[in-house]
């Protein structure tokens, strides 16, 4: 198992963290069951290793006392939506059958 660079780490929180962004537009009282003041640690439920590291990376961070930590674990969902397209059809008399 490789471990992680620096940059995989800091692109997959900023991908989890705009994930979250969106989330939080389109579902806002999940915001009830954050306090206020708190760390978000996001982690990965199919990443173990990246939970790991960025755990690791969270305990070290510096932050004010006082301030909890809340884990978002993100779970990827795929949605499958039919998608009509028109297809345009140039005729010569729109009442010709």
């Amino acid at each position: 198992m490789e471990k992680l660079t620096p940059q995989q780490i800091t692109d997959k929180v900023l991908e989890l963290t705009e994930q979250f962004n969106q989330y939080v537009f389109a579902t806002p009282e999940i915001l009830d069951h954050i306090p206020d003041k708190a760390m978000l640690v996001f982690l990965d439920a199919n990443d173990p290793e990246f939970n790991r590291a960025n755990i690791a990376l969270a305990h070290a961070a510096p932050r004010p006392a006082g301030t909890s930590m809340v884990y978002v674990r993100m779970q990827k969902r795929v949605r499958m939506i039919q998608q009509v397209e028109w297809e345009p059809e140039i005729v010569t008399s729109p009442l010709v059958t």
